[in-house]
Order: C-alpha cells, then sequence, then structure tokens
C-alpha cells in the first residue's frame, strides 16, 4: 500500500512539473522529448471563412481616406470623406476698411499613410454638402448586446451618406507624395463661393458669426475621388485648412498686404470616411458589403480575405478542438496559429505588418482582443518573410496556448469564434488588405499543438 501511494504521489508530481514548464515556456514547438510523451499535431480541423461585419464607425478617427482602388481579391473600393468647417477663425475678425477678396482654397497637407500606387496621378473633386451632418445615436447605432469592441459612443458608419451639390467646387490633381512633410494638396475653389463667404464676412452677418447659423449656411464638404489610379490617399483632419485669401493697402508705408483668414475644422466628431463598395469582379463576388454574413473558404478554394474599414475578416474555427483538448490523458503545453500567405499575390497592396485576433461570442459579436497567453496585454502578430524551397511566403504566428487550454472542462460551444483582422487601432482608418492561401484547396492557416501524454 505504501509503495502504490508513492508511486500515485510520483505521478502526480510529474504532472506538475510538466505544465510548470509549459507555462514557462521551456518546451518548444520545434523539439519533442520521447522521455515525457511529448508529441506534435498539425492536423486540428481548421474551418476557415471570409467573413463580412457590420458597417464601421468611421467618424471622429482624425484621418480623411480619399481615392479607389480595385482588386481581384476584395473588389472595387471607392472612399470619400465628409468634415465640416468650423467658424472660430471668422467670428469676430476685425478687418482693413480697404481689404478686398483675393481667392479661397483648400490645403490638405499629408498624413503620411497611402495604400496602392503612387506612381499615377490622383484626382480629388471638393462638394458643398446640402443635407445636415448628424450623427446616429448610441441607442440606435447598436442593438442590445451587440455593440463590438471597436464601438462607442454615437457615430457614422462607413455606409453613411448625405446629400451635396454635384457641381464641384474644385478640382485638384496631383501625384501622391504621402510621406512628404512640406508638399501639400491644393484646391483652388469656386471664387463665386469665396466672394458670398467673404461678403458676410466683411458684414459681419450672423450666418457666419453665430456657430449654429453657420452650420445651417455651410453644412459641410465632401471630398471624392475622381478618376481611378489604385490608390488612396490621407490627410490630418486637424491640419486641413480652407483660406480665404484677402488683400489690402497698409496704411503706415502705403504696401499692399496679402494674408488669409484659416478656417479649420472645429468638431472632428463629424469627419468620416464613406465607402462604396463592388465585389462583382471579385473573387467574393457573392458576398454582400453591407450585410453582415460569410463566404465559406470551401467556396472560395481556402482563399480567405481580410481588409480595414470595409470590415472583411477572416473567420477561424476549430470544431473539434473541445473534443481533442478533453481527451484522457494529454496535457497542452503550446498552442500555435500560423497563417501564411504568397507574397506574389499583393502587387502593390502590400501585406499588413502586423494582424490581431478579435474574440467574436456565438452570435458573431466581436467582443474582446485575444491576448497575450497567460497576460493581459494584446497579442500581435507580425509578418514574417519564410523562404521555403525558393518560393517566399509571409508568416504570422499566434501563441494560442491559454486559448486552447481553456476548452480543458469548458462546455462544447462550436458557434464561438475568432477574427482575424489588421490591427484594431487601424481597422477603422485604413484600407490594408490580405490575401491568405493560394487557391489550391490547401488551407494555409494550421493549429500546431504540443501535447504530452500521460
Amino acid at each position: 500500500m505504501i509503495i502504490q501511494k508513492n508511486k500515485f504521489f510520483i505521478l502526480i508530481l510529474s504532472v506538475i512539473y510538466l505544465s510548470s514548464c509549459t507555462k514557462e515556456g521551456s518546451i518548444s514547438l520545434n523539439n519533442t522529448n520521447d522521455d515525457i510523451g511529448a508529441e506534435i499535431t498539425d492536423s486540428i480541423t481548421v474551418r476557415t471563412a471570409t467573413y463580412q461585419l457590420d458597417p464601421l464607425p468611421a467618424n471622429g478617427k482624425g484621418i480623411m481616406l480619399v481615392g479607389e482602388m480595385t482588386d481581384e481579391a476584395t473588389g472595387h473600393l471607392k472612399a470619400s470623406s465628409y468634415f465640416r468647417i468650423g467658424n472660430s477663425a471668422i467670428n469676430n475678425v476685425t478687418l482693413p476698411d480697404d481689404a478686398v477678396f483675393d481667392s479661397i482654397s483648400l490645403a490638405l497637407p499629408y498624413q503620411g499613410y497611402y495604400y496602392g500606387d503612387t506612381t499615377l496621378t490622383q484626382s480629388v473633386t471638393l462638394h458643398r454638402v446640402t443635407e445636415e451632418i448628424k450623427l446616429i445615436d448610441e441607442s440606435n447605432a447598436w442593438e442590445e448586446d451587440e455593440q463590438p469592441v471597436f464601438g462607442s459612443g454615437s457615430t457614422l458608419f462607413t455606409n453613411n451618406t448625405f446629400r451635396y451639390d454635384t457641381h464641384p467646387l474644385g478640382t485638384a490633381y496631383f501625384k501622391p507624395k504621402p510621406t512628404s512633410k512640406t508638399d501639400t494638396v491644393f484646391i483652388k475653389m469656386d471664387p463665386t463661393f469665396g466672394e458670398e463667404l467673404w461678403a458676410k464676412v466683411k458684414t459681419g452677418s450672423t450666418q457666419v458669426t453665430n456657430s449654429e447659423e453657420f452650420l445651417e449656411y455651410i453644412k459641410g464638404f465632401v471630398l471624392i475621388p475622381a478618376n481611378e489610379t489604385s490608390v488612396l490617399t490621407a490627410f490630418p483632419t486637424d491640419s486641413i485648412l480652407m483660406n480665404i485669401y484677402y488683400s489690402y493697402t497698409r496704411d503706415t508705408d502705403g504696401k499692399k498686404i496679402q494674408e488669409s483668414l484659416k478656417m479649420k475644422v472645429d468638431d472632428h466628431t463629424y469627419q468620416f470616411n464613406s465607402l462604396q463598395i463592388d465585389r462583382s469582379q471579385s473573387i467574393i463576388r457573392t458576398l454582400e458589403a453591407d450585410t453582415e454574413g460569410e463566404l465559406s473558404g470551401t467556396a472560395t478554394r481556402q482563399q480567405v480575405m481580410l481588409q480595414g474599414l470595409s470590415g472583411l475578416v477572416t473567420k477561424i474555427q476549430f470544431p473539434y478542438l473541445h473534443e481533442f483538448v478533453n481527451r484522457n490523458g494529454i496535457i497542452i503545453n503550446k498552442a500555435e496559429l500560423t497563417i501564411e500567405t504568397p507574397t506574389s499575390s499583393h502587387s502593390y497592396y502590400t501585406p499588413p505588418s502586423s494582424l490581431n485576433l478579435m474574440l467574436a461570442d456565438e452570435y458573431g459579436v466581436p467582443k474582446s482582443l485575444l491576448t497575450s497567453s497567460y497576460e493581459s496585454t494584446t497579442q500581435t502578430a507580425y509578418l514574417v518573410q519564410d523562404v521555403n524551397g525558393g518560393v517566399q511566403n509571409g508568416r504570422y504566428t499566434f501563441n494560442l496556448t491559454e486559448y486552447v487550454s481553456n476548452f480543458r472542462g469548458a462546455m462544447d460551444d462550436k458557434k464561438s469564434s475568432l477574427y482575424l483582422t489588421i490591427p484594431v487601432s487601424d481597422l477603422l482608418t485604413k484600407v490594408d488588405r490580405l490575401l491568405i492561401g493560394k487557391g489550391d484547396d490547401v488551407p494555409a492557416i494550421k493549429l500546431r499543438i504540443l501535447y504530452t501524454t500521460y
């Protein structure tokens, strides 16, 4: 009896030792130890789909995105940007008696972000909005218990639009220089509009001095791409200026002086990026852009994809993981999720440098972000170039040890899932996309588990 108890005690200590090694990360997926019965499996079934989220909240992000791109994977995307100009620069301004109007223009410095081909000439038109830009109240924006991890407060969505005058106030043609610190895109605006606004400023009309009346007079503007050059360019909301140039004669020396009234976006809340999406000629042509839904990986020969701002994510499920983890006699030491993407499939739409995973509930609502195993910080997988057999692939790796271990003893919930996405900090402002798989019916997403049998 004493000998049997000692054997049982030694077995328990062995299990505790192996578990502690796992937490410290001393066992690697690249090595096995036959003495302790360690094994690796990468045959866990992974079910994938290209998933369309509901339209994303797009206001107050500080980035104005304008342009078009056509991609055989995700389709045609056109981004326009709505915004309101404030009256703080002209409210109670004092002008020389002989000041006269010269011109009016919109200045758009580069924000730094772009996506696509910057070698061609891009064209952008500016239009005057004729309908009040209204926020969607929080209570109407989200159904009860359906607010996603990235949603908060009253908002405007990527599929919202407002009426505008089809006759443009101005047009700009430019070759994007998004990384420039000094270059600025200028849109020379209609002088008739400028003279009308100047007259109100000069006379101190309440239509420009009173904030409410001003917003009734000028409800807002929208920047619209005027040609397709397969590039989207970003401008910082807090740096754009509508300049009213005027001149006068200085009394002291009779010299002609030119100055300007610099009007800016006083309230970022009403600036948002609006999308028009056409997938009729794409791989995912049957997936509606404005409605939550999914297209199974089996329908696209395991080519699944994701794209920021448009709300495309890659849905990942492990239908038999609960059964595997709850087998008798195994301990999970480490689990890794790897995503591979051939660099040849990207052209100048470069793959994102990093990715996140969102955890969705049984109703498909992303409720939280995957954290680093046994830590509280958001887990980010970075792109690593992997050369295999002369072919260069991109690879992202997530540590799913805690996620997989939590299936032990848990209720079987096959409806929950993971959503692969560009970092959530970029999801609402950028259009980076990723194509996963080569269309050869071979899944490019694998779950590898190192486990110990006892």
